[in-house]
């Protein structure tokens, strides 16, 4: 099965370690579409001397797609460079709760910072 949507932040913590470079946030989320649900993802980003950096991350959604009602969690891994963000997906094995209960796939988001604060979301996802 596919669901597509768009995502919109609602939400935004972020610590910088002027150490490591390592930044640290907190953000919530809002899906829009086939998806329909909330998030909380805690991400960890690197940006060196350059104009990208690299993060990793994982993302709680509690909603629905379709008439399935509950959660699961998404770990992303991507990069952004220029204010163009694209993240590669995976759900969590074993993380699906309520109609979710058994729920795998992967997806990407690609994200725009110029204006919007919005990105496409697509995800193919099955059950065991």
């Amino acid at each position: 099965m596919l669901a597509c949507g768009t995502v919109k932040l609602f939400g935004i913590d972020e610590k910088l370690d002027l150490t490591t470079g390592l930044r640290r946030s907190k953000l919530t989320h809002l899906y829009l579409g086939d998806i329909q649900a909330e998030s909380s993802f805690e991400c960890l980003a690197f940006a060196g001397n350059t104009d990208s950096s690299s993060f990793v991350g994982l993302e709680y959604l509690t909603g629905r797609i379709g008439d399935r009602v509950g959660g699961f969690i998404l770990q992303h891994i991507g990069s952004m460079k220029s204010g163009q963000s694209i993240s590669t997906l995976n759900v969590i094995s074993g993380s699906g709760t309520g109609d979710f209960a058994g729920i795998k796939g992967h997806g990407r988001t690609t994200w725009s910072s110029t204006g919007t604060d919005a990105s496409q979301v697509l995800l193919e996802y099955s059950f065991e």
